[in-house]
């Protein structure tokens, strides 16, 4: 069965289909967890919103209904895509549970679910690297048992990979993971570092797990379930998520928001205009009794989830899940660190990024971080490729208007300099030869009127400087708008022995 098909991508994120037998998911996905036993907002209100699969612990329903066994959508209520987890967070939390894996795998064909996932052992955040260790070989143990049990059935069969916190074990078990054919793999253990707001940490384990296991496949991380981190996530490659979230934190009354949470006591104005939001005030919501509250706070909480699933979603069509997340990064320091080491791996997303699409946006610029974005990063290269030396002399010229050909200070200048090669220089773009000054991005972004930012403008210098070099002109000479602080800048950073400096305003 074809199960899988990608639509459209913007850095290692992807919007696709995913074929259940019961139904179609577009990821990418965050599936709410439902206790069959407890649950306060009813199934009908998760569709309503928008979801059409939701997450429930095979276990639980096996420990609770174990000489009950039919289809889990009649016992659920609901027509939908249904996921099963195995218990391995109950392993998780409480060290073991009194099942085999066999057993939960059986369970699972009997009740016919449309996603499962055999009994892993978590690594966790407390396991020391030998427990760890060994809990990874006994997950594959168990991936390898599972394998005549599921391949007759027409399930998508999950397979966790363990061994996070530990990034060595991480790596032995996706690199092992592709010798097992199962249809969707999962990163297990991010929990405590979602508690935790160790973000950055588990940006690392998502990226090493998106880079080695099969880029065709989809990847799940178990237990996400708040917005801020949900767009990183993503632009690494994740697909799937699954949580609880939005009912834990209603009954700690805690509100999600963009950035955080935020306890609802502390709030007076909601900055949300959801269903819930737009009919109550939050003292309103403080004075009822404790159930009513937890069933408004998590259906504002869910509804946060899906707004930041579609806005992902918008992102990756029109090309800017860069721009979001260094938008986003900005709004809580975990979030900047986990951008800081995003960055390194701007490399990989580079290798996924479509340069443009069919109607391509202007790249929206801020400052020195916008040079990470790899759209700048590729047309860079491509500029240096494009560079063609054709003469002994070289005129450079401020970009700060667009189009940069019809700046009104340049009256003249192509009967001046008619013998000279002609780039624009541009504190975001580079050097910009003069045959691509119509092209994308070059004509399609938008950069702040006052830029100031001095390492900026090093790094602009240093790339002069470099190409100056490296071309060997014979004589090399720079318009400087004194008007411009970014151009006026360079003044004093580039090296007057060998570029010829003109002023104008």
């Amino acid at each position: 069965m074809e199960y899988y098909e990608i639509r459209d991508f913007d850095l290692a994120g992807r919007i696709a289909k995913i074929r259940t037998k019961k139904g179609v998911i577009e990821t990418p996905y965050l599936f709410p967890v439902i206790d069959p036993i407890r649950q306060e907002i009813t199934l009908d209100d998760i569709r309503k919103i928008g979801f059409n699969a939701i997450i429930t612990n095979a276990y639980l329903l096996y420990r609770r209904k174990k000489s009950l066994v039919k289809d889990i959508h009649e016992i659920m209520k609901w027509d939908n895509v249904i996921m099963t987890d195995s218990g391995g967070y109950q392993v998780l939390e409480y060290g073991d549970i009194e099942v085999t894996n066999k057993t939960i795998v059986e369970y699972e064909k009997k009740i016919n679910v449309d996603i499962g996932v055999i009994l892993d052992i978590p690594t966790g955040g407390h396991m020391d690297w030998n427990r760890a260790r060994e809990a990874v070989e006994e997950t594959f143990r168990r991936a390898c048992e599972a394998l005549p049990l599921i391949q007759d059935t027409d399930i998508l069969w999950v397979l966790p990979v363990q061994g996070a916190p530990y990034k060595d074990l991480l790596l032995r078990s996706c690199i092992r993971a592709w010798r097992y054919n199962y249809h969707i793999y999962a990163l297990g253990s991010p929990t405590v570092l979602l508690e935790k707001y160790e973000y950055s940490t588990l940006i690392e384990l998502v990226a090493l797990a998106r880079m080695i296991l099969p880029p065709n496949k989809p990847l799940h991380v178990f237990g996400v379930g708040h917005p801020m981190i949900i767009p990183f996530l993503v632009a690494l490659g994740a697909d799937l998520f699954d949580s609880a979230s939005y009912v834990l934190y209603a009954r700690d009354n805690r509100y999600m928001v963009e950035e955080g949470t935020k306890r609802l006591e502390e709030i007076e104005y909601f900055p949300c205009s959801c269903p819930v939001c737009s009919k109550f005030e939050p003292k309103e919501l403080l004075e009822m009794p404790s159930s009513e509250r937890v069933k408004y706070l998590a259906l504002h909480n869910v509804f946060m989830l899906r707004r930041e699933i579609n806005r992902v979603k918008q992102a990756i069509r029109e090309g800017r899940l860069w721009e979001l997340i260094e938008y986003r990064s900005k709004a809580h320091p975990s979030l900047k660190s986990a951008f800081n080491v995003l960055k390194k791996y701007v490399g990989f997303l580079e290798k996924y990024t479509p340069f443009s699409k069919g109607t391509s946006l202007a790249l929206l610029l801020y400052d020195r971080e916008s040079l990470y974005n790899p759209k700048i990063r590729i047309f860079r290269e491509r500029a240096k490729a494009y560079s063609e030396k054709r003469s002994n002399k070289l005129l450079l010229i401020p970009a700060v208007n667009k189009p940069y050909r019809q700046q009104d200070f340049l009256k003249d200048f192509d009967v001046l300099y008619k013998d000279y090669d002609i780039m624009f220089y541009n504190p975001f773009l580079g050097l910009i030869p003069w045959g691509a000054s119509d092209s994308y991005p070059v004509f399609q972004h938008e950069e702040p009127k006052i830029i100031s930012d001095k390492e900026l403008c090093r790094e602009l210098a240093r790339e002069i400087m470099d190409y100056v070099n490296r071309a060997k002109y014979k004589e090399t000479v720079i318009v400087i708008k004194e008007n411009v602080e970014w151009s006026k800048c360079l003044m004093n950073l580039i090296d007057k022995r060998l570029i010829k400096i003109i002023t104008c305003t």
